[in-house]
């Protein structure tokens, strides 16, 4: 069964995601039966997150060769439409090939290894030429042209000479892209029936809209934290979105290495009343999913916000967090209206309230003030995410002295 909206100007018609209306479903019988969650806590070593040798292994074993979010499909809307990513650490470019592939590649000349693109945002090119000696590279990156090649490299053979490509996925608009160029991609085990969820939202039937970077003062699993975290949603965000939700009201579900989440709004008490093909996930809650190891896609009423995060240091990340809409603004109302509710949920929930306390938490935890830090029932969701990370890397043991 189907439900059908409109909201701000647009129709749209939304299946129920299969795996959140599980997690929903289970959130209404603990209102309906008064059920409490169980009773769960944790502790964990405060230098789990200031430990730059920790760190380093983090990096190396969870983000260097995995597939990571890195934009939406929609960015790229015609061949030559590209744009550069460097916030894994490797540069990356971007790019929608005259066949109409997207498909990625290191943004380096193969010739002496010279960045080929500083495009800013998404930029148009028929090719890709190096500026130091003009080499010149085709959309599906093989070198196409090499200046007096016959004096200077009579030998060279040019299709042994393309851009170094990477291993890239795509699934309802998101694309994923490891930095390791003999890494596979298989989103299909990496996301299981998140997919699926993710097709009932209309991922890919969404456009980009709008998307902003920072740079964080603060540990990337204190970040992920707080997007995991419905225990503060009604405190710190009392003067923002706070009473649109109820208190205590929430649930999460593991699913493989990623984690669902559904938050309760004002209105999911009516849901109670509904049958089952009436619930409407989207105004009745805020869903969430974390994918392992750096993203969240949190599900508005009227758009889709996601957060993916690039830890620099143990102590830094970079966060870049983009706005997806059911469709292109029409005219310049509609932009204004969108860009309206970006700034919102941007500079006021996510950068005034969200990142802040995490910058926040990161001073605390370089002062020595608490050796452990502590998580409660409501909180559960944060103890799965560190259960993972220990299932990849090992159990988290503080330096001796």
């Amino acid at each position: 069964m189907a439900t059908i909206h409109r909201h701000a100007g647009v129709m749209t018609m939304n299946a129920l995601p299969p795996a959140q209306t599980e997690v929903f479903s289970a959130l209404l019988d603990d209102l309906r039966l008064e059920r409490k969650p169980d009773v769960r806590t944790g502790e964990i070593d405060t230098s789990y997150y200031t430990d730059e040798n920790w760190f380093k292994q983090e990096h190396q074993q969870l983000f260097a060769a995995a597939p990571l979010v890195i934009g939406h499909s929609s960015m790229l809307q015609k061949p030559g439409d590209h744009f550069v990513h460097d916030h894994s650490g490797k540069p990356i470019l971007v790019v929608r090939g005259k066949d109409d592939q997207i498909r990625a590649f290191l943004n380096v000349c193969r010739h002496r290894g010279v960045r080929l693109s500083n495009a800013d945002g998404v930029a148009n090119t028929p090719s890709f030429v190096c500026p130091y000696h003009n080499w010149i590279y085709a959309l599906d990156g093989t070198l196409s042209k090499v200046p007096l090649q016959s004096e200077c490299f009579p030998d060279l053979d040019k299709s042994c000479h393309g851009l170094k490509e990477l291993p890239l996925g795509e699934c309802e608009g998101l694309l994923f892209v490891s930095g390791d160029p003999d890494a596979s991609i298989n989103l299909q085990q990496q996301l299981g029936p998140i997919q699926d969820d993710f097709k009932a939202f209309r991922l890919g039937d969404h456009v980009f809209f709008r998307e902003s970077v920072t740079t964080k003062k603060a540990n990337w699993k204190l970040i992920i934290e707080a997007f995991l975290d419905g225990y503060h949603v009604v405190r710190l965000h009392r003067k923002t979105v706070g009473p649109m939700f109820l208190d205590g009201v929430a649930k999460s579900q593991r699913s493989g290495d990623n984690i669902m989440s559904v938050v309760a709004r004002q209105e999911f008490e009516r849901a109670l009343e509904l049958d089952r093909n009436e619930w409407d996930l989207r105004r009745h809650a805020s869903c969430a999913f974390f994918l392992f190891p750096n993203t969240t896609i949190i599900v508005h009423p009227d758009y889709i916000s996601y957060l993916t995060l690039f830890p620099t240091a143990a102590n830094e990340t970079i966060c870049v967090h983009g706005c997806l809409i059911a469709e292109a603004p029409r005219d310049e109302k509609a932009a204004a209206h969108w860009e309206r509710a970006y700034n919102i949920i941007e500079e006021g929930v996510f950068q005034a309230e969200d990142l802040f306390v995490c910058e926040q938490a990161q001073i605390g935890m370089n002062s020595g003030a608490n050796d452990k830090l502590l998580f409660g029932s409501y909180e559960s969701s944060i103890l799965d995410f560190h259960h993972i990370i220990a299932e990849k890397m090992g159990p988290y043991t503080p330096a001796s002295g």
